[in-house]
């Protein structure tokens, strides 16, 4: 996929003493706002390193994007900054802070690069300290009361933001009483030392009311993907929330949703327009109902639309119907979350799927002339070094053009995580330690992994190998070199070969 960054903040002591919370900023009339992807200068890492998460490529952040449409089209000078693919260290961040002289800023977070969260909303301070930071994105999601507790950071939003951030920026701008933030869905703030936290989160029940993205609200020639046919690839959500119950991975809000397909097909005429040639789908579920799908390549055919698109997929959604029917209308990839090719792992992990699936779903792809790309866990609870093996063996068997090999890492609130600090495979709660604490506990910070069957060292060692043998076999490299049509293709492929060959898997 790409790479996601987090961040976080700190110092407000004046906002204790303040009945009405927003006199103490002092921002009436305010109309710049300041949306940040910050850099991963001190974010957790765990997996690949980041000169392979380069060459893979980015993709650009569609919740920011979100934000700053909704805020533009309520007549809100935006300015978003994406540091990582846009090669923005600190120093620069705060040259540009400086610059555009925001009165409010908004951060997206996840765990992982709290550190730079907070790093970042320390940063936005010194600038000014009349500038309002905001947080918004998983980490606070998940952690809220971890998330507010920093004096840099004055406002939290948890779950979907997009109208709950305009009706926060509002309330700022018009001096609104407390009375008023509070009913804000999703928002957290402190007031008079102590905190205060929605009881509900941000939440859309209908997608449709979402702006279609502006995407030149960022310089779309810088995301790429080493897979993608065409110079830019544009990512587009068609759904949020998963009612799926895989032990490895926690949704926050499990309710699915689905864009409705006439305002699927509006914003790809808008990509269109802009000059995108080829879109990928990036919400987990855009395959789930057959007839959605169905509708959604007719409609594709029936305005003569002509783009190149992938998505991604379960195995146990797809039929012969489904795939036809994509391949008719431009399909060209799907990137399915196969995780093991043994049955216990996958009856372990809730999958939800057999390898007998797997295989005839591979197959109707390959069938239609469709790229797949599988995604694989290793080192899942009770998987045997011998399990481990096997999936590898399953990967270069059912005819898959990519795949990729994961160790699994314990993700806060998972299934798997609360599992392993109940029977004590991991020492303790290190996820909420590192909330609490992360710019101090980041430089010591390790993932502790799932190790009961397989050593954490021979984990990465099989990644490492599953990667070599997938990739360096003379059918697979043959394969390639058939279906090579141009330079671009060429270039991309010598440079994934070059990085797997470096490839180093890294805990």
């Amino acid at each position: 996929h790409c790479t996601i960054v987090p961040l976080y903040h700190c110092t407000i002591v004046p906002l204790y003493h303040c009945i009405i919370v927003p006199f103490y900023f002092n921002v009436k009339n305010s109309s710049k706002i300041l949306l940040i992807n910050t850099p991963q200068e001190n974010t957790i890492h765990a997996g690949v390193d980041d000169e392979f998460v380069d060459i893979i490529g980015y993709y650009p952040p569609l919740g920011l994007l979100y934000l700053g449409t909704v805020l533009k089209n309520n007549n809100y000078e935006i300015k978003i900054i994406d540091c990582v693919p846009q090669k923005i260290d600190y120093t620069e961040l705060k040259n540009q802070i400086i610059q555009y002289e925001p009165t409010i800023v908004g951060i997206t977070t996840y765990t992982t690069s709290m550190s730079d969260v907070l790093t970042t909303a320390n940063l936005v301070k010194e600038v000014n300290d009349k500038i309002v930071t905001v947080i918004g994105g998983h980490h606070p999601t998940l952690y809220p009361n971890e998330s507010i507790k920093y004096d840099n950071i004055d406002f939290i939003i948890q779950g979907e933001g997009e109208y709950s951030f305009l009706q926060l920026v509002q309330a700022i701008e018009n001096n609104e009483a407390q009375e008023k933030l509070e009913k804000i869905e999703g928002i957290g703030f402190k007031i008079e030392k102590k905190i205060f936290l929605h009881k509900k989160q941000a939440y859309l029940k209908n997608l449709d009311e979402l702006p279609i993205p502006e995407r030149k609200l960022l310089p779309i020639d810088t995301y790429k993907s080493i897979v993608g046919r065409n110079e830019m690839v544009a990512t587009i959500m068609s759904s949020r929330g998963c009612p799926f119950r895989c032990t490895f991975c926690y949704t926050p809000n499990k309710k699915y949703r689905s864009r409705s397909t006439e305002n699927i097909i509006e914003e790809i005429k808008y990509l269109i327009s802009v000059g995108f040639k080829e879109l990928f789908f990036f919400d987990d579920l855009f395959a789930l109902q057959e007839k959605k799908v169905l509708e959604f390549a007719k409609a594709l055919t029936d305005n003569n639309i002509e783009i190149e698109w992938s998505f991604r997929a379960r195995i146990s959604t797809i039929s012969e119907k489904m795939i036809k029917a994509v391949k008719q209308s431009g399909c060209h990839r799907i990137q399915f979350g196969i995780e093991s090719g043994v049955d216990s792992t996958l009856l372990r992990i809730k999958k939800d799927t057999k390898s007998k699936q797997i295989r005839n779903a591979i197959k109707l792809c390959k069938e239609n002339k469709i790229t797949t790309i599988g995604s694989f866990l290793i080192g899942v609870p009770d998987e045997s070094e011998n399990d481990i093996m096997e999936t590898i063996k399953f990967s270069r068997n059912i005819g898959l053009d990519f795949a990729q090999y994961n160790v699994l890492i314990p993700f806060p609130f998972t299934a798997i995580y609360v599992e392993g600090l109940r029977k004590n495979i991991f020492s303790h709660d290190y996820w909420k330690e590192f909330a609490d604490n992360p710019i101090e506990t980041t430089e010591n910070f390790k993932v502790q992994y799932w190790t009961k069957e397989v050593s954490e060292k021979r984990l990465f060692k099989i990644a490492e190998i599953a990667f070599k043998k997938f990739y360096f076999r003379p059918s697979v490299i043959l394969k390639k070199l058939k279906t090579i049509k141009s330079f671009r293709e060429f270039k991309n492929n010598a440079i994934g070969a070059l990085s797997v060959l470096k490839f180093k898997a890294k805990n």
